[in-house]
């Protein structure tokens, strides 16, 4: 029986093909890179090494760094095929999209009018400040010095970031506009 391959075990190679040789390091690199569309954590990443080795989908070899035995992983040609294939499916799972903030908006109706706005206003803030962090610091310039020519999607995927982020700002704005004007009607009929 063939090895079921998941999303992780997609993030897994398409990190060891962009240079991440241990599973420390494609837990940093991704999170600098995918952790906002796709987290993943050390008790996914070492697993799934294990198995895509024993797929022979990775090749392993003994990296040593002083006193520790590491190990670091290569792509085999079938793991280099295994990636390509999956990328050129059609076949994937739907959109799905985890963030807190909406799903406190969702139930915001629970407050009163004053919290409402009050969590709104902190979820603009906490988008700006991710903005911020990704866009306006070092991470920006990090992702573009990864950029050896042909590595291009990783710089287009983080002007998606920065585009969906901008259009949360100006719908959360828009939000808060609309339920002001509203507290404020309903201040002025009391």
């Amino acid at each position: 029986m063939a090895l079921k391959l998941r999303p992780i075990s997609y993030l897994v190679l398409g990190m060891v093909r962009f240079g991440a040789t241990s599973g420390y390091a494609i837990k940093k690199a991704a999170d600098a890179s995918t952790a906002h569309f796709w987290p993943t954590s050390l008790a996914q990443v070492y697993p799934e090494l294990a198995r895509l080795h024993e797929a022979g989908l990775l090749d392993r070899s003994d990296d040593p760094h002083g006193s520790r035995s590491r190990a670091a992983y290569s792509l085999t040609e079938a793991g280099e095929e295994a990636l390509r294939a999956w990328l050129r499916s059609p076949v994937e799972a739907k959109i799905q999209m985890r963030y807190e903030g909406m799903l406190r908006m969702f139930f915001a109706d629970a407050l009163s009018p004053e919290e409402r706005l009050e969590l709104y206003k902190r979820q603009r803030q906490k988008g700006r400040e991710l903005k911020a962090h990704l866009f306006d610091g070092d991470l920006r310039g990090a992702a573009k010095a990864i950029d050896a020519g042909e590595m291009l999607a990783p710089i287009l995927l983080g002007d998606f970031g920065e585009d969906m982020l901008d259009f949360i700002d100006e719908w959360v704005s828009r939000l808060i506009e609309r339920f002001e004007a509203k507290i404020a009607e309903q201040a002025a009929s009391d």
